[in-house]
Parts: structure tokens; C-alpha cells; sequence
């Protein structure tokens, strides 16, 4: 019964994930607009032009990575190399995606975030569980791009750069909590509310970047050049995780206000960061090492065998 399972789904080959995706945005895109129009006016429903440019988007997108994924299942079964590009409409699929949600978030919290309330169905709770919908619409959306079996290089290649992606998104969510107290804003300095939101909205779309990095690389079927790895390991602590860490323990320490554990998960992923690139450098030293080494060993061998060698000592 399993077996039948499975080859249904690999018959329908992701189908059901798109779908999902696809309601997931629709379904967020609604909630927001109603948040809209309930607390500003009618006119603000016109933001459902933007849900069906993004909805027409992601179908683009999918379709595209449909007929890839085809091509090299089909090229992998026949042992022959993949003959298929990179897949653009995705990264550009969340940037549209993500551009229109930061913009709405930004707009709800600096306009009447603090006016919501817990007990009202449309209030802080449904906000935020709406929001953090985008963790889920990425993972979806990634899973949608690739066909990367567990345990393989490509796979943890895709991991490394994507894999705190969900809970950077839900990082994000969190640190905005704070926007619902309008006691905590008016004690505020200057622009730390608008820094708060630009900071969560940036990181909203930041993923946009990974994503091209796939695209490029074929999801895990070449390799990026260690430059890119870098940038996207120094964004990743400078734009996502600093940033946030900082906002906390200024809220914490100078504010006095109640935080998050997240602030853990800040100073883990820098920590992991570092001590990541602090181990490839070392194992590239240690393979220059070597081959130095190995390059002074057999001069070394040269050299005798030309001291042992008649017609030199003749010379």
C-alpha cells in the first residue's frame, strides 16, 4: 500500500506541493487585504491586483520547473547529461512575492499594528500565524525547483545555502511582536520603530538571493564561485542576525522590554558562520601545506638524482 503511495506521487511529480503553494499565497494574500480595507478603506482592495500578478507568477514558475524536472528525470534515466537551463521564474517568482508582502506588512505596522487586539479573530494572533505563512510558501516554493535525493552533495549544497531561510522568515515575524504595544513605541528613540520594520521587511525578501544562487548553479548541479558563498554567509549575519540580535538586546537591556529566544538562535547561526568559513580556510591551508610539501619532495628527489648522475659530475 505504501508503494502504490509513492508512485502516485511521483506519478503527479510534485503537483500536490504546488497546489499547496499556490493556496497558501492566495490564502495569505486574502487575509492581508481583508486586514486592509477593515482598518484604512475600500480602496485598499486593490491590492488584489498584486495577488493575481504574484499568483500569475508562481504558475509561471511552476510550469517551467514542471517541464525541467521532466527533462532531467528523463536524462538521469537514460544516463545522459541534463540538457536544461536555470530556472529564473523562481527567484523572481519570491521576489515579486515577497516585495508585495514586505510592502503590506510595513504598511500594517506602522499604521495601526498597535490599534489590533488578541481577542478579535482578525487581531494580532491571525496577523502574525498569516505572516509567517511565507516560511512555509519558501520551503514549498524550493522544494517545487529541484529533484535533489536526500544524502547527496547536491542536496546538502541547497541546504547550506537555504537552510535558515524558514526560520530567519519566522526571526523576522517575531521581532515585530513588539509593534503591537504603542507604550513600548512611544518610548522608542527616534526612527528605532521604522528601523525595526525596514530590518524585518529586508529580511522578508533577502531569500530572493539563495534562490538566484540555485538558479544559477542548476540546484546543486554545479558549483557557485566561494566569492558568492561568501557574500551570502556575511548577508546572512550582517543584514539577518546581527541586526535582529542587536534590536533585542537594545529592547532587553535598554528598554526593558519582555523578548523572544531567538536571540539564541541569533548568536548560533553567527557563531555557525564563522566557525564555518574558519574550517574551510583551514582545511585549504592544510591542502596548500601539502602541496608544498609534495612540490619540495620532489625537488628535493630531482636534485639527487641529478647528483647521482655521471654526466653531471663529468660537467
Amino acid at each position: 500500500m505504501a508503494n502504490v503511495f509513492l508512485q502516485m506521487c511521483d506519478s503527479m511529480y510534485q503537483i500536490p506541493t504546488r497546489i499547496l503553494c499556490l493556496f497558501l499565497v492566495i490564502l495569505q494574500g486574502v487575509i492581508l487585504d481583508i486586514y486592509l480595507v477593515k482598518h484604512k478603506n475600500i480602496y485598499w482592495s486593490s491590492w488584489i491586483v498584486a495577488d493575481i500578478a504574484v499568483i500569475l507568477v508562481f504558475v509561471m514558475a511552476f510550469i517551467i520547473s514542471y517541464k525541467h524536472l521532466i527533462v532531467a528525470k528523463e536524462a538521469v534515466i537514460k544516463n545522459t547529461q541534463v540538457q536544461t537551463g536555470s530556472l529564473p521564474l523562481g527567484y523572481f517568482a519570491w521576489f515579486v512575492y515577497s516585495g508585495f508582502l514586505a510592502a503590506r506588512v510595513a504598511i500594517i505596522f506602522k499604521d495601526f499594528a498597535s490599534d489590533l487586539t488578541e481577542e478579535e479573530f482578525f487581531g494580532r494572533n491571525t496577523l502574525k500565524i498569516t505572516i509567517s505563512l511565507a516560511a512555509f510558501v519558501f520551503m514549498l516554493l524550493l522544494m517545487c525547483h529541484h529533484n535533489a535525493d536526500q544524502e547527496t552533495d547536491r542536496h546538502s549544497y541547497i541546504n547550506e545555502l537555504t537552510g535558515t531561510v524558514v526560520f530567519d522568515v519566522l526571526d523576522s515575524v517575531d521581532v515585530l511582536d513588539i509593534m503591537f504595544e504603542q507604550e513600548a513605541i512611544d518610548d522608542f528613540p527616534v526612527h528605532f520603530e521604522t528601523g525595526i520594520i525596514v530590518i524585518a521587511c529586508v529580511n522578508l525578501i533577502l531569500p530572493t538571493l539563495p534562490l538566484m544562487t540555485l538558479s544559477k548553479t542548476h540546484y546543486g548541479n554545479k558549483r557557485a564561485p566561494k566569492e558568492v558563498v561568501m557574500l551570502h554567509k556575511m548577508l546572512l549575519v550582517f543584514l539577518v542576525n546581527l541586526p535582529l540580535l542587536i534590536i533585542r538586546l537594545l529592547l532587553w537591556n535598554f528598554l526593558s522590554e519582555e523578548i523572544s529566544i531567538f536571540p539564541v538562535k541569533n548568536l548560533v547561526v553567527i557563531f555557525i558562520v564563522f566557525h564555518d568559513l574558519y574550517e574551510k580556510r583551514r582545511s585549504e591551508l592544510n591542502i596548500e601545506e601539502s602541496l608544498e610539501l609534495e612540490g619540495t619532495s620532489t625537488e628535493m628527489r630531482e636534485l639527487q638524482g641529478a647528483g647521482s648522475d655521471p654526466a653531471c659530475c663529468l660537467d
